[in-house]
């Protein structure tokens, strides 16, 4: 009896075919995901910025950005440094969390003229990881210890941080810390200070709440190796905040006291005119952001800097379009 087979001529072309068909649908699989990835970025920078208007809704205030002078020793609280976030909890399903950290807040030794480890170093479930405050496409994702050591943990570290304005974080072009200019931050979260919507005279449609950063890994455990963009319990050195006098994904780097320069995140490590720029890994070489009423935009890397430079600030009356 005769029984049929395939040549090997015939199995090769179906291999080739299926070959095609894996090289064609690998790439649609791969698009859907960083799709569903921007997606649920998109949703946590949504919800967090709910939460500081629903805070404001109770307060009458957005929520203070950092609870002393931009690295200054001498300030009237240097040692409270908790930020945005803390105030936040509540409003994302987080107030188990929220009650441990209040509690500890209310401890004496946490009040001004206080000692300093009982704000943040010894703040208990500071190494909690809050996924609405994480990128999915960052795979620096959780960040919860540094290069500190044990005994001075930083805690969780986040990829949304808030607007601080379109300027350098300590403004005096000389490097000295001037405390009033730090308060007069022309952003959303300038530190010592509840900013109002009522203060948001540039409107609320056109002016940035939040944005996103790529996280950077540090050294190993006691090597003192930090890098402090995105550090939300001791927001002191502004790590909290964002500026947006460059553009997304800027080839210049980031500016600050405590930083690691990486190809995707360069930094400078100085304390003068220190600023961070808004960064991610999305595909489309852009950045999620919110805007102060609430609403999410996507802003590419090649957005028109003039108007980048207005929805910075909270008080410029700049007009405002991403269509130029």
């Amino acid at each position: 009896m005769k029984r049929n087979g395939f040549t090997l001529v015939e199995l090769l072309v179906v291999i080739a075919i299926i070959g095609v068909l894996v090289g064609l649908l690998l790439p649609a699989v791969q698009a859907a995901r960083e799709a569903a990835r921007r997606m649920q970025c998109t949703n946590n920078i949504k919800q967090i910025t709910l939460a500081v208007i629903s805070y404001e809704a109770t307060y009458q205030v957005y929520c203070c950005g950092s609870y002393g002078y931009i690295d200054n020793e001498v300030a009237p609280e240097p040692w409270m440094r908790r930020s945005w976030y803390y105030h936040i909890l509540p409003y994302i399903e987080q107030n188990a969390l929220y009650d441990i950290y209040n509690e500890h807040y209310q401890h004496p030794e946490a009040s001004p003229g206080g000692r300093g480890d009982h704000d943040y170093t010894n703040l208990p479930a500071k190494t909690t990881i809050v996924s609405t405050l994480m990128c999915p496409d960052d795979q620096n994702n959780p960040k919860v210890h540094n290069g500190s050591s044990l005994q001075n943990q930083q805690g969780f570290h986040g990829n949304y941080v808030g607007n601080g304005g379109n300027t350098y974080f300590n403004v005096d072009a000389s490097g000295a810390w001037k405390q009033e200019a730090c308060m007069d931050l022309n952003g959303i979260f300038p530190p010592l200070r509840s900013i109002k919507p009522a203060h948001v005279t540039d409107g609320t449609s056109n002016t940035l709440m939040f944005c996103e950063i790529r996280l950077v890994p540090d050294g190993a455990q006691g090597t003192g190796q930090e890098d402090i963009r995105g550090r939300l319990i001791n927001a002191r050195h502004t790590g909290a905040l964002f500026s947006t006098l460059y553009a997304p994904n800027t080839s210049e780097p980031d500016r600050h006291h405590y930083c690691i320069s990486t190809i995707y995140a360069p930094c400078t490590n100085t304390n003068q005119k220190n600023l961070v720029s808004a960064r991610s890994y999305h595909s489309g070489d852009g950045v999620a952001a919110s805007m102060c009423d609430g609403s999410v935009t996507f802003i590419t890397s090649n957005v028109d800097l003039e108007a980048y430079h207005a929805m910075g600030s909270r008080n410029g009356m700049e007009s405002v379009s991403l269509d130029d």
